[in-house]
């Protein structure tokens, strides 16, 4: 993987290729969230509850939301449940 950086140095072009590597897993897993919370307010079920609420927890978990915005995202999807 080419990375367009103005690094020079060995170790700060490995860590900008690392960076990059991460950022997409990042964005996929935040875009993989999305997908779920808006399956869920589409079709309001237990079961897709269920998974919107794990993907939110996944994603707080690994620091890609904060924990009082996982906590308000998933009271705001169980007063839609029920």
């Amino acid at each position: 993987m080419e990375v367009n950086t103005l690094a020079n140095i060995k170790s700060a072009i490995k860590r900008a290729e690392l960076n990059v590597k991460r950022n997409e897993k990042n964005s996929a897993q935040k875009s993989a969230m999305r997908s779920a919370v808006k399956a869920f307010e589409a079709n309001p079920t237990e079961e897709l509850f269920r998974a919107a609420s794990s993907s939110i927890d996944k994603a707080k978990s690994k620091g890609l939301i904060h924990a009082n915005k996982a906590s308000r995202d998933k009271a705001r999807l169980a007063a839609k449940l029920g």
